[in-house]
């Protein structure tokens, strides 16, 4: 009964602060004709790690420093290409008869999505588990959408009006609450074009501001002190660890065999871009270089413009990201009450969802209200379990390898390096927030 009501669901691709509507239950493409070419493929990964996340950057650098910042995040791009070339030779296992075709698509040239994977390695309960990781995160990355909006109004607002961020996070929930209540996140297409814009556009609006009135590299440091060091993971998986959007990307090229040189030359395009435009705004504003670093820059109307662009952009969003995550939330309540949903019953059980949903999201913004950090957490712990955790398992489960064997010892590597960067991300974000607190 599970399977059947979350193979019947979509979940959102997100990544790097983007998001677009993709179905995980795996259909299309594949080597059944038809599908997306190989630059339609790259143009989709290159905005899933390109958005709203790329604004953190320049602060992450700053924890890390100028040297070591790209070279952690090379590192880290490099481990995250390796897991995610596992997950898809696991795909290939599911969909080409191997061990876990049973539980996932039997027949050969039929994608099988990231939860498709999942449940042929470990049953349901590998389903639920990638169900989990996916909400989270979702929920998640609407959170830190929220504290982006209410960060950049603020920053907007005249000196004499006491505008604070959680008062704007709480005035711009009911609308949000109120478009994620419409199903058809068809409608919010237009959203993808204003955000590749307002990204574009803010990058450039960062770096012209920043050669022209910053501090040049004054007090910036090559490798920073090794205890703000674990506040930068966060933020780099968060633009990497995108294995459950690019799993249904591969799923439905033309040609998957030219997956793999996509997704390499892709990746490194976008850790060169990402690396440099961390590096300049670190170098431009030092120390004093902010969480979202578009909120160093004002004085201008294009500048006040472009904010509100990217959060117009990022309030639009928010409805893509947190659909899938109602739907399944909804029909889980649905099938337990044993009744159907529709009518005004359904009407309202959906806005409750929607409502509840928002919520929790903007508790996670009122509790870490700061945009890196939220957004971080969400990058070192959701989408690490779903990058690097969970693929070795599902590979040596699916080739039933020992843990004794070669296979098994790598596997126990990439997990416990996985689990110990979580905790690593949950202990350094909450004394972060700790020292926030104090300050304040």
């Amino acid at each position: 009964m599970l399977r059947g009501r979350l193979d019947a669901l979509e979940l959102p691709l997100v990544g790097g602060g983007r998001a677009s509507s993709g179905n995980i239950s795996g259909s299309g493409g594949g080597s059944g004709g038809g599908g997306i070419s190989k630059w339609q493929a790259a143009a989709s990964v290159m905005k899933a790690i390109m958005g709203a996340g790329s604004f953190s950057l320049p602060w992450a650098f700053a924890q890390t420093g100028y040297v070591a910042g790209p070279v952690a995040m090379l590192l880290l791009m490099w481990l995250s290409l390796s897991s995610l070339k596992v997950l898809v030779r696991c795909r290939r296992l599911c969909g080409q008869g191997g061990p876990g075709a049973k539980a996932g698509h039997g027949k050969a040239g039929l994608p099988a999505s990231y939860v498709d994977v999942a449940r042929a390695a470990f049953g349901e309960a590998g389903a639920r588990l990638a169900y989990g990781a996916s909400i989270s995160a979702s929920v998640g990355v609407c959170g830190s959408y929220l504290v982006f909006i209410g960060a950049n109004i603020v920053s907007l607002a005249p000196p004499d009006w006491a505008l604070g961020q959680t008062t704007v996070v709480l005035c711009t929930l009911p609308l949000a609450v109120a478009l994620s209540a419409v199903r058809d996140v068809q409608r919010f297409a237009a959203a993808s074009l204003l955000g590749d814009v307002s990204v574009v556009l803010g990058m450039v609006v960062v770096v012209a501001y920043g050669a022209l009135s910053g501090t040049r590299g004054e007090g910036c440091l090559a490798v920073a002190e090794y205890a703000t060091m674990p506040l930068a993971f966060g933020a780099v998986g968060f633009l990497f660890f995108i294995h459950f959007l690019v799993l249904p990307i591969e799923s439905s090229m033309a040609r998957p065999d030219e997956f793999e040189t996509m997704v390499n030359a892709t990746f490194l395009a976008c850790a060169v871009v990402s690396a440099a435009f961390g590096v300049a705004g670190y170098l431009f504003f030092g120390a004093a270089t902010h969480q979202i670093v578009i909120l160093n820059v004002s004085g201008s109307a294009v500048v006040s413009s472009v904010k509100l662009l990217l959060c117009v952009d990022l309030l639009f969003t928010y409805p893509v990201v947190m659909r899938p995550s109602i739907e399944i939330v909804e029909r889980s309540l649905v099938a337990r009450s044993g009744g159907q949903k529709g009518g005004e019953a359904g009407r309202g059980l959906q806005l409750a969802v929607c409502a509840a949903l928002g919520v929790v999201a903007a508790g996670a913004s009122v509790l870490v209200p700061a945009f890196a950090l939220l957004s971080g957490l969400v990058g070192g712990v959701s989408q690490t379990v779903l990058g690097l955790v969970m693929p070795p398992l599902i590979f040596r489960k699916l080739q039933r390898a020992q843990w004794s064997s070669v296979l098994g010892v790598q596997t126990a590597a990439m997990v416990l390096f996985g689990m110990s960067a979580v905790g690593w991300t949950v202990l350094s974000t909450y004394r972060e927030v700790q020292a926030h607190e104090k300050m304040v």
